[in-house]
């Protein structure tokens, strides 16, 4: 273990053994400033002398890796767990609004391009600009070095989708909160081929012959592969396409999740769980979501330090030969040095919501005048209860975990950074007496261990 240290005009240092921090703190010289990643701030001037220190991030659509080593020693590892909510949470916010605004204003004209990320504009000359740039197509053609104005303007500048924007700002934060003396940061680069993940053998001109070639819908098309019979008992009537997948857990309609099914054999399976043949569904999420937010994340960091970009078959490559097991924060020691051995410890860290919505108290209910906020259903929206905030950092009998709700005038929920329950083993229920545990640490949307 290392304890990270920050000089006394604010640069952070090379991290020094808990031995030595251990004296810093009992002689006065030093405070903590932060729980995980252990950090201390010291209190007397001192020569600030560092080593080149190289940030290696596997970037995922969930699960990130990160890493820090110096002179071929691995300095800091971290497991990120990005959210995945942000869509749903924006979706619910609308129709709340939605519903609000047809409430109190119905006879109000639409303005539902009033905003400014809902009208596109060029950032140079301010002119009308594609739904999906910021620079308008004459800009954009201009920028060729021959004017200055147009010399710095680059062609990969896109907007990106709210939920895709919060997971590389969460990253960006990430790397800014490392406690080390960044020089240099080395980025996993990646390109997919989704057409060639579901056909390896695919070429030429079969890339523009998708699914829908001789199909109007992938409702056809799923009729017409399964040569219009159920795939459980056969029928040829009544026949409707089933999502394996199913859209509100992140399914789409492409071919191979559609399965053609009868309206009784559709039935059954979501009302008696009628098992289905196996078909194997495809996800590529995770995977857009990287290759779309991929120029946004690299713009953000090269701010930070100078950044290099890599690619995944070299990282592989060095990894097999040093026999490493394959997870991110293997993968981004090997891409900060590749010549480097990972830890067997590393810090987790989970991006959670900081507060739950609460929009829904304040619409009255059906044939009532008054706000819901006085219903007891609307308890569990309770963020703190007697000086405990939601996510802090608590113990319980000898066990660290976080307070995930509150129950009761007393009582709260704990779990720990992989969502399992931390309760009395002598007990069935998960409620935790808030007499019982002590207080570690504030958080507020970040929760590490």
């Amino acid at each position: 273990m290392k304890v990270y240290v920050k000089s006394q005009s604010g640069k952070w240092l090379m991290p020094t053994n808990p031995a030595n921090a251990r004296i810093l703190l009992k002689q006065g010289k030093a405070k903590v400033i932060q729980r995980t990643p252990f950090a201390i701030h010291l209190l007397y001037e001192t020569t600030e002398h560092i080593q080149p220190v190289t940030v290696g991030i596997d970037d995922g659509g969930i699960n990130i890796g990160i890493a820090a080593v110096s002179n071929g020693k691995v300095l800091f590892q971290q497991e990120v767990v990005l959210r995945s909510d942000v869509k749903s949470k924006l979706d619910t916010r609308r129709q709340y609004r939605k519903s609000r605004r047809n409430r109190k204003t119905r006879y109000r004209k639409s303005r539902f391009l009033n905003r400014k990320s809902s009208i596109p504009t060029c950032k140079v000359c301010g002119g009308n600009a594609p739904a999906s740039q910021v620079i308008c197509r004459s800009c954009l053609n201009r920028a060729d070095g021959v004017h200055q104005k147009y010399a710095k303007i680059k062609k990969s500048v896109f907007r990106i989708p709210p939920s895709i924007k919060a997971k590389k700002d969460a990253i960006i934060r990430v790397v800014k909160q490392i406690p080390l003396p960044i020089c240099r940061i080395v980025l996993e680069d990646l390109y997919f081929d989704f057409q060639a993940m579901e056909n390896p053998d695919i070429s030429g001109e079969q890339y523009q012959h998708g699914d829908l070639l001789y199909h109007k819908n992938f409702k056809q098309a799923c009729l017409v592969r399964d040569k219009f019979r159920c795939r459980v008992c056969g029928a040829q009537t009544k026949l409707q396409c089933h999502h394996i997948c199913a859209g509100a857990k992140g399914g789409t309609d492409k071919l191979s999740n559609l399965m053609t099914l009868c309206d009784l054999c559709h039935d059954r399976h979501h009302k008696e769980g009628l098992k289905l043949p196996k078909q194997k569904s495809s996800f590529y999420m995770s995977a857009a979501h990287v290759q779309q937010g991929k120029h946004y994340l690299q713009a953000k960091l090269s701010r930070i330090a100078p950044l290099r970009t890599t690619f995944g078959y070299i990282t592989s490559h060095f990894r097999n030969n040093a026999g490493i097991e394959k997870s991110h924060v293997n993968d981004a020691v090997i891409i900060a040095d590749k010549q480097a051995s990972p830890l067997d410890r590393q810090i987790q860290t989970k991006h959670v919501q900081s507060r739950k919505r609460s929009l829904h108290e304040a619409t009255a209910r059906k044939g009532r005048k008054t706000p819901n906020r006085t219903q007891k259903r609307n308890n569990k929206n309770v963020f703190t209860l007697k000086d405990f905030n939601r996510w802090d950092t608590v113990q319980y009998k000898g066990r660290v975990g976080f307070i995930s709700g509150f129950t009761g005038s007393s009582s709260c929920y704990i779990v720990d950074i992989k969502g399992n329950y931390i309760k009395n083993p002598m007990k069935t229920y998960k409620q935790v007496d808030l007499r019982e545990i002590s207080l570690i640490c504030k958080n507020q949307t970040i929760i590490s261990q």
